[in-house]
């Protein structure tokens, strides 16, 4: 499959629901970014909690799948794009945890159940690995959804 061409990221992030086939699409829009611009270990882009996303900074998977979906801030990124759970201390109750529609798409193709597993996969794989997983998990939304390639 041919790398997927380079679009311009959005500025905020996507909160309206997605077809598959935009799904699929933001998939590929990571595996490119993470091909031209590395894979970053360890955080979900260079320095992400001390400065915001900008393009050319090298991703991790969730950074790259956040960046995408127009997630700038590392915060914002782990709150709202991964959907960790929070503790609310008035209510004493602890939210469950809501991902994005992409990043609980890609964990579930993948096969990751916990975000962490999936972050560490990607602290452990190569550039070229999470790439043609990415791409696989396009493609599999495309196929079960019916979407041609």
């Amino acid at each position: 499959m041919e790398p997927a061409m380079a679009k311009a990221l959005p500025d905020t992030p996507i909160t309206k629901d997605l077809s598959p086939a935009q799904v699929a699409d933001l998939i590929d829009q990571a595996a490119a970014l993470i091909e031209s611009d590395g894979l970053e270990v360890g955080d979900y882009w260079t320095w992400a909690l001390f400065q915001p996303y900008e393009p050319g900074i090298p991703c991790c998977t969730v950074g790259a799948l956040a960046a995408v979906s127009g997630y700038r801030d590392g915060m914002d990124a782990e709150k709202t794009f991964v959907g960790v759970s929070s503790y609310n201390p008035e209510t004493g109750v602890t939210e469950p945890d809501r991902p994005h529609l992409v990043m609980a798409t890609v964990m579930k193709v993948l096969e990751f159940r916990e975000a962490e597993d999936l972050y560490d996969w990607s602290d452990n794989a190569g550039n070229q690995e999470v790439v043609a997983r990415l791409r696989y998990a396009a493609a599999q939304v495309r196929a079960q959804a019916g979407v041609p390639a």
